[in-house]
C-alpha cells in the first residue's frame, strides 16, 4: 500500500457541500483527520483515469481506527449513472440520476416475486416491511460531485459478522471520465461503545479531489 497518512489536528475549511446538511459531532477546527493519497494500487480500476486521489479522513478524536472497508474502485461514470444504489440488493428502493436536475434521488419500486423471495433470504426478515429506508446525500467534493447512501440493511450473513449500517459512495469527477467508489460498514466498537462513523465518514467525502498528477522524482 502506498498510502501516505499524516496524522493532524487543524483547522478545517471544507470545500465541499453535503445535501441535506448533516450534524457535526465535533467543531470542525477541532476535528483530527488522516491525509489519505490514493495511488492507482490503492484501488481496483476499470479504468486508470482516476489517477491520484486525495482526501481527509475525520474521525473522533477518541477513537481514530475505522471500521474496515471493502476496496476503492475507479470506474466509468457512465457505469455508475446507469447501475445506481438498490438493484441487484434485493431492495424496494434504488437510487438514481435525475439528469433534468443534475441530482441523486431515490424512489421506490416493486420487487418481482422472486425478487421478494430472495429479499426475505438475504435479509433473514419476514416482511419487506421490515427493510428500512436509505438515506441518501448528495455530495459535493472539492472536484467531484456524487452520491452517499447510508443503508441499515444488512444481509444475514454480514449482520451475523457484526455489521450494523454500510455506507456507500460514488463521486464523478467534474469534466472527466473516471469514478470514485467505495463501501464498508461505519459503526465500530471503542470500550464497550457504538461509534457512529456516518457523519465522519460524509465530511471525509467532501474533501475528495480526484485526478492529481504522479508527482516527478526528478
Amino acid at each position: 500500500m502506498k498510502t501516505l497518512l499524516v496524522l493532524v489536528a487543524i483547522p478545517f475549511f471544507s470545500l465541499g457541500k453535503i445535501t441535506p446538511e448533516i450534524a457535526t459531532p465535533d467543531r470542525l477546527s477541532e476535528l483530527s483527520f488522516d491525509q489519505l493519497t490514493l495511488h492507482r494500487g490503492n484501488y481496483l480500476a476499470d479504468t486508470a483515469s482516476c489517477g491520484i486521489i486525495s482526501l481527509k479522513l475525520f474521525y473522533p478524536s477518541e477513537h481514530k481506527r475505522y471500521p474496515p472497508s471493502g476496496p476503492w474502485l475507479c470506474l466509468f461514470p457512465v457505469d455508475v449513472i446507469r447501475d445506481g444504489y438498490g438493484p441487484g440488493r434485493s431492495l424496494s428502493e434504488k437510487v438514481y440520476f435525475d439528469k433534468k436536475t443534475g441530482l441523486w434521488k431515490k424512489k421506490k419500486y416493486t420487487l418481482s416475486r422472486e425478487s421478494t423471495q430472495r429479499s426475505l433470504e438475504v435479509y433473514g426478515i419476514k416482511s419487506l416491511s421490515e427493510l428500512q429506508p436509505l438515506e441518501l446525500y448528495n455530495i459535493q467534493s472539492v472536484n467531484g460531485r456524487g452520491y452517499a447512501v447510508i443503508d441499515s440493511n444488512i444481509p444475514l450473513r454480514e449482520k451475523q459478522k457484526g455489521v450494523k449500517k454500510n455506507l456507500s459512495f460514488c463521486l464523478i469527477q467534474n469534466q472527466s471520465y473516471s469514478a470514485f467508489c467505495g463501501s464498508g460498514s461505519i459503526i465500530d466498537e471503542y470500550n464497550g461503545k457504538e461509534i457512529d462513523f456516518t457523519p465522519y465518514m460524509l465530511k471525509s467525502l467532501e474533501t475528495v479531489e480526484m485526478g492529481l498528477p504522479e508527482k516527478s522524482n526528478h
